[in-house]
C-alpha cells in the first residue's frame, strides 16, 4: 500500500461524512450548512470550516453542478491553507555540525518511534544520527530506542538508569563530535503539559544543550497524537510557551484520526507540519504533502 493510500484509508471515515454531505445534494442553504457540519465534526474547527463553506458558497454554481466538481473546489481550497506550513526539513540538508533536534510531547504520542524514523530518512540521505535515550527514568524508553537503533544500524547514546537526563543530552553532543555524526537526535520522556515540575526538567535539557553549543537545539520537534482532536491545542500552548516549537509532526493517522485537526493548527499558531506518520513500520512516517492531505481528506 503506498503512503498516499496509508493516509486516505485513515481518514476514511472523515472522508465519507464529508462526501455524503455534497454528494447528490442541491445546492442551497442546507447544503452549505452540511457541508459545513461535516467539516466541523471532521476536526477543522468552526472559525476554518465557516471560511472554506464562505468561499466554495460564494462561487456560481448552476443545477447541474456535480459533487465531484465541489469536492475538488474544497480540495483546492484547503490546500491552499496547508500549502505554507509545507518543509523542506527531510531535504537532507542541515546547517550544523552536529545537528541537535530536541524531541518533546506529552506520554504516549509516539516520541521514542518517530525519533527512530527521524533518524533513519537522515540517514537513508547520507547522514550519520545519533540517538539519544533521554528519557533515563523508563527502562523501556531506552531499550525501545535501542531496538531501533540496532535495527537502523545506528548509533545510540545511553547512561545510566536515572542519571540525569540534562546532563546525558550536554555528553551527547561530545560524542557525536567524537564519532563523527552530523545528526544528534535527543528522545526526552513525556511531559503531561500540566505539570510544571516535568515541563521545567525539559527547559533543564535545553539549557543543558545550549550550554555545549550556543546555537543548540537547532531544531524543537513537537510530536502529537493524530487522534487527539482538536484538544491538541492545549499540548501546542504549553510547550510553545515553555519550551518553544519549530515543528510539529502529527502521528498515529493510522487509527480513527479525523485529520481536520491539522488543517486548524496550521492556521492557528503557523507552525510547519514537518511530517505525518501513519503506522509503526520505520517507512511509515513521510515528510507533510498539503495536496496529498487534502485529496485523502476528501478521497480524491
Amino acid at each position: 500500500m503506498s503512503f498516499l493510500s496509508k493516509i486516505k484509508s485513515a481518514l476514511q471515515k472523515t472522508s465519507r461524512e464529508i462526501s455524503s454531505s455534497i454528494a447528490g445534494k442541491k445546492i442551497d442553504e442546507n447544503f452549505v450548512q452540511q457541508m459545513e457540519d461535516a467539516l466541523i465534526l471532521a476536526d477543522v474547527g468552526v472559525e476554518t470550516a465557516t471560511e472554506l463553506t464562505e468561499k466554495i458558497s460564494a462561487r456560481r454554481f448552476t443545477p447541474e453542478t456535480q459533487a465531484e466538481e465541489i469536492k475538488q473546489l474544497l480540495i483546492k481550497e484547503i490546500t491552499a491553507m496547508l500549502a505554507p506550513y509545507e518543509s523542506n526539513f527531510f531535504a537532507g540538508k542541515i546547517d550544523h555540525n552536529p545537528y541537535v533536534i530536541l524531541v518533546i510531547g506529552v506520554n504516549g504520542n509516539g516520541k521514542t518511534t518517530t525519533v527512530a524514523k527521524i533518524a533513519n530518512i537522515f540517514k537513508n540521505l547520507g547522514h550519520r544520527p545519533l540517538l539519544v535515550a533521554a528519557d533515563t527514568f523508563r527502562a523501556a524508553a531506552v531499550e525501545q530506542l535501542a531496538y531501533w537503533a540496532h535495527k537502523i544500524q545506528a548509533d545510540i547514546f545511553t547512561g545510566k538508569e536515572k542519571a540525569d537526563p540534562a546532563g546525558l543530552a550536554y555528553n551527547s553532543l561530545d560524542k557525536a563530535r567524537q564519532n563523527n555524526n552530523d545528526l544528534v537526535l535527543i528522545d526526552t520522556a513525556g511531559r503531561m503539559q500540566n505539570r510544571d515540575d516535568l515541563l521545567a526538567e525539559l527547559e533543564k535539557i535545553k539549557r543543558s544543550v545550549k550550554k555545549n553549543d550556543a546555537t543548540a537545539p537547532h531544531s524543537i520537534i513537537l510530536i502529537l497524537d493524530g487522534l487527539t482532536g482538536q484538544s491538541v491545542h492545549n499540548q501546542v500552548d504549553i510547550f510553545l510557551e515553555k519550551i518553544g516549537v519549530d515543528g510539529i509532526i502529527i502521528t498515529k493517522l493510522d487509527g480513527t484520526a479525523k485529520g481536520g485537526a491539522l488543517i486548524a493548527l496550521t492556521r492557528k499558531y503557523k507552525i510547519p507540519i514537518l511530517a505525518v506518520g501513519v503506522g509503526e513500520n520505520i517507512d511509515d512516517l513521510k515528510p507533510f504533502n498539503a495536496g496529498e492531505y487534502a485529496s485523502a481528506i476528501l478521497d480524491a
